[in-house]
Parts: C-alpha cells; sequence; structure tokens
C-alpha cells in the first residue's frame, strides 16, 4: 500500500557495475551496518545478483516512518513541501553528500537506481543505501522505490544507552576547555543545534552511526568555541548580521551562513580524529 500523499517515483533504472561495487561497501566497508545486519551477505557476489535479480517494491507511509538507518522520517515530519526541502538539503550537507546534483535529478525526473532496504524476521526494515535519494524524493512529494532483502534473522540495535552518549559528548566539550551543557532532544529532528545565550548543546538521542553523532557534537562545539572567544552578545550578533548578508545577496541565511560552513567544515575535519580518542580513553 502507498500513502496517497506521496507519488510513485517511476524514473528509476537498474544499477550500473560501478554503482553495485558501490554498494558492495555500503555492507562490507560499513561497520554499522554490517554490526546490524550480520551474514546477510556471504560475499560480494551475493550483493550483485541480489541488486541485480530483485524486483522494486512500495514502502507505504508507516513504514517509511519506521525505517532504520535513515532520516526520512525527519523529511515527512515537516509540514510544508518547503521545510521538507530545507530539511533534506541541510541532512545531505550534514553527510556531505552531492545534494545540488540529487537535486538537479528530481527536479527534471532523472532516472536513478533504486535504494536498498533489508527486512528483517520482525518485519523491521533497515536502510542499506540510498538515504539521500528517499529524502530527496519525499522532499519533492514522491515515494522512491526500493529494493528489498529478506534477512532472516533480526536487527542489532545500537547498544549505545543515552548516558554513554552523553559521557561521549561531555568528553569531546572538555577536551576543547569547555563547559558547555548537554543534553537530548525530546522533539526537534535536528541532529543537534546550539543555545549560545544558555551554552546548551543539544543532541539527537538516535544517531545513525558513531561518525554521525561525534559529527554532530563537533559542529555544536564550533559553535560554543566562538561563543565563548566572542562573547554571547557578540556572537549573536555577528552570526545574525552574517546571516542577513547571505541574504541580502539572495543567499539563504542558515546555508550559506560562513558561521555554519566554519563548523560543519571543523566537524568533518577532526571526527575520525575524536572517535580515535574516544577508543584509546
Amino acid at each position: 500500500m502507498v500513502d496517497g500523499t506521496l507519488k510513485p517515483y517511476r524514473h528509476y533504472r537498474e544499477y550500473t557495475d560501478e554503482e553495485i561495487r558501490d554498494e558492495q561497501d555500503e555492507y562490507f566497508a560499513n561497520d554499522s551496518t554490517k554490526n546490524a545486519l550480520p551474514g546477510l551477505f556471504k560475499d560480494r557476489d551475493d550483493i550483485t545478483y541480489w541488486v541485480k535479480d530483485a524486483q522494486v517494491e512500495l514502502l507505504d507511509m508507516e513504514e517509511l516512518m519506521r525505517l532504520k538507518n535513515s532520516d526520512v522520517s525527519s523529511v515527512i515530519s515537516k509540514s510544508d513541501d518547503r521545510e521538507k526541502k530545507l530539511m533534506a538539503l541541510k541532512l545531505m550537507k550534514h553527510y556531505g553528500k552531492d545534494y545540488a546534483r540529487l537535486y538537479k535529478a528530481f527536479h527534471n525526473r532523472y532516472k536513478i537506481p533504486p535504494p536498498l532496504v533489508a527486512r528483517d524476521a520482525n518485519n523491521n526494515l533497515y536502510l542499506m543505501a540510498g538515504n539521500s535519494r528517499m529524502m530527496m524524493a519525499i522532499a519533492f512529494g514522491y515515494n522512491m522505490p526500493v529494493k528489498i532483502v529478506t534477512y532472516k534473522q533480526t536487527i542489532k540495535e545500537n547498544n549505545m544507552s543515552k548516558d554513554s552518549l552523553i559521557n561521549i559528548a561531555k568528553f569531546i566539550i572538555r577536551k576543547h576547555n569547555l563547559k558547555s551543557k548537554v543534553r537530548f532532544s525530546k522533539k526537534s529532528n535536528d541532529k543537534g543545534r546550539y543555545d549560545w545565550q544558555a551554552d546548551i548543546i543539544t543532541l539527537a538521542p538516535n544517531p545513525k552511526s558513531m561518525l554521525d553523532f561525534v559529527e554532530s557534537v563537533l559542529h555544536e562545539v564550533d559553535h560554543a568555541m566562538m561563543r565563548k572567544k566572542l562573547g554571547a552578545d557578540d556572537y549573536e550578533w555577528k552570526y545574525t548580521r552574517a546571516g542577513q548578508m547571505a541574504l541580502d545577496s539572495g543567499k539563504d541565511f542558515y546555508w550559506d551562513n560562513p558561521f555554519e560552513k566554519q563548523a560543519e567544515k571543523y566537524a568533518k575535519k577532526n571526527a575520525k580524529k575524536y572517535i580515535k580518542k574516544l577508543s584509546f580513553n
């Protein structure tokens, strides 16, 4: 069953051999997915045969909302088309994805290979590849067909407790000589946000992976370091002024704000280094 608010995206195609090789890495070179679905594939040929032979299916709205390892629900939950597009672009930018290429593809209805999904013994769904494709499709009002592989076991959940994640965030904050408070969000779909008046970092409680979580912490930490350097009032004024200058030149207040670009650059550059520090400690 397909939810009536999303139109099936009919402009899909089969994977090229090069694309299949890339998707093989989404399992064998991705620790998060391999740990969540141990033993799903024996080797790379297994994935090749499945990708080539599997038929496409459409997930309904309930399935889309509970799709694991995906940000689809964050896009669906936005109230209008503009907010959906902004959320999809924000998340893709956070992951370093080529959002401009995908935006153009869906705008022009180019043919795109379907995302790859695993369904376990309890009918739970796990997105193995195609998060950006699915988010952008929904932002344009489409339901992207997927290829589904059956997993005879149950998906292994991330065993990191909220306390463990909070402690990781506090460790990173201390390493930057900051005193920022940290907490989890109960309602927001944002991966992280920073309250520069109260000096509080708020994070999403269910990160996609440890790398994703550490990047989110470091992004907000960069804001906190600037706030410490400039003072809360001066930081607020300069951040707002930078965003307004972007608007005045026809750009976006958030996406083109140099404070946000700097924070994302800092997070991407340093995340793996801090994961190594966390492992050592």
